[in-house]
C-alpha cells in the first residue's frame, strides 16, 4: 500500500456502531493518519442535553466548524487518512435536532457554504446495525451524557443514517455491525483493507 496515496477514507455510522474501533485498528493496520472526531470537548453538549431545544443551535454549530476544520487540512496530509467521522453527520443531526425552522435554514445555508470547500472522502465505509445493537452498544458503554437520552432518539438516529448512507453511492461500502468484529478478528481488518486497495478511487468520490 503507498503511504503517500492520500487517500480519505471515512468510517460512518449510527452513536455506538463502532467507528471509532475500526478507524483506529484500520489506520494503524494501513499505517495511516488517524484523525477522530472529539465530540466530548463541545462545550455546549452537556447544556444541549439538558435542554435540546433551547441550546441546538451553538451545540450544533461548534461540530460544525470543528469538523470542517479537522476534514479542510486532510488534503494536505503527506499520507492517508482516516477519520471516524464525515461531513454530511451534522447535517443528519441537524435535520433531527432543529425545532426551530429559521434557525435551521440558516445552519443549513452555512453547511452547504462550508461542504462545497470540502473534497468528499474516497470511500465511506459504513458500519450498519440493527435497532437493538446499536441501543445494546449504547447502553453497554455507559456514556453518562447518553444515558439521558430516550432510546426513541437513538432509533429515530439510526433510521437517518441509513437514509443517507444507504442511497445508490459509489464510494459507500457497506457492513453488518451487529456480525462485524475487527477486535477479536484480525481478518476483518485484512478484508478491508484488501478491499479499499481494490475499490477506493484514487481522486475524491462524490458527496454521500
Amino acid at each position: 500500500m503507498d503511504g503517500g496515496s492520500k487517500l480519505h477514507i471515512a468510517i460512518e455510522g449510527c452513536i455506538g456502531a463502532g467507528k471509532t474501533t475500526l478507524a483506529t485498528k484500520l489506520a494503524a493496520f494501513r499505517d495511516a493518519a488517524l484523525v477522530l472526531e472529539e465530540f466530548e470537548k463541545n462545550p455546549f453538549l452537556g447544556a444541549f442535553y439538558g435542554d435540546p431545544i433551547g441550546n441546538v443551535l451553538e451545540t450544533e454549530m461548534h461540530f460544525l466548524l470543528v469538523h470542517y476544520h479537522q476534514l479542510k487540512g486532510l488534503p494536505n496530509s503527506s499520507k492517508e487518512s482516516i477519520t471516524d467521522f464525515t461531513f454530511a453527520k451534522d447535517l443528519i443531526f441537524a435535520g433531527l435536532n432543529f425545532r426551530d425552522e429559521s434557525e435551521k435554514k440558516i445552519f443549513v445555508q452555512i453547511y452547504e457554504f462550508l461542504q462545497a470547500r470540502l473534497p468528499a472522502p474516497n470511500l465511506i465505509i459504513y458500519l450498519k446495525g440493527s435497532e437493538d445493537f446499536i441501543v445494546d452498544r449504547i447502553r453497554r458503554r455507559n456514556r453518562s451524557i447518553e444515558q439521558t437520552v430516550d432510546v426513541e432518539y437513538f432509533k429515530k438516529l439510526k433510521q437517518a443514517y441509513d437514509d443517507v448512507f444507504l442511497r445508490s453511492a459509489s464510494n459507500v461500502h457497506v457492513i453488518d455491525a451487529d456480525h462485524f468484529d475487527c477486535l477479536n478478528d484480525p481478518t476483518e481488518l485484512e478484508k478491508i483493507s484488501s478491499m479499499i486497495d481494490t475499490v477506493a478511487p484514487r481522486t475524491p468520490g462524490e458527496s454521500a
